[in-house]
Parts: C-alpha cells; structure tokens; sequence
C-alpha cells in the first residue's frame, strides 16, 4: 500500500473507530484519543516515506 492510500484510509478508520468507541462507551470523553493516535500515525508514516 502507498502512502496515499494510507493517508486516505489512517483519518477515516480513526473517526470510525472514534464514533463506535464513544456510542458504545456512552461518553466521548476519552474517544478523540483515537483520532489523535490517527494522526500521528500518519505523520510518523510521511516521515518514513520522505526519509527513504
């Protein structure tokens, strides 16, 4: 997979994941943490991919 198929799929799992973790919990409290983690995934891959 390339890095602009993960840049696409990384934000849309991760609000996914934010949604069913934040109905289930009954709370979004802590469920932008899901997000967050999103995001730096993505960074830390565009940094490997501009690194190689």
């Amino acid at each position: 997979m390339n890095r602009k198929t993960l840049n696409t799929i990384i934000p849309i799992v991760s609000v996914a994941v934010m949604v069913i973790w934040g109905t289930l919990a009954k709370s979004y409290e802590y469920s932008w943490l899901a997000v967050f983690a999103g995001g730096i995934l993505m960074a830390v891959i565009n940094i490997a991919g501009k690194n190689k």
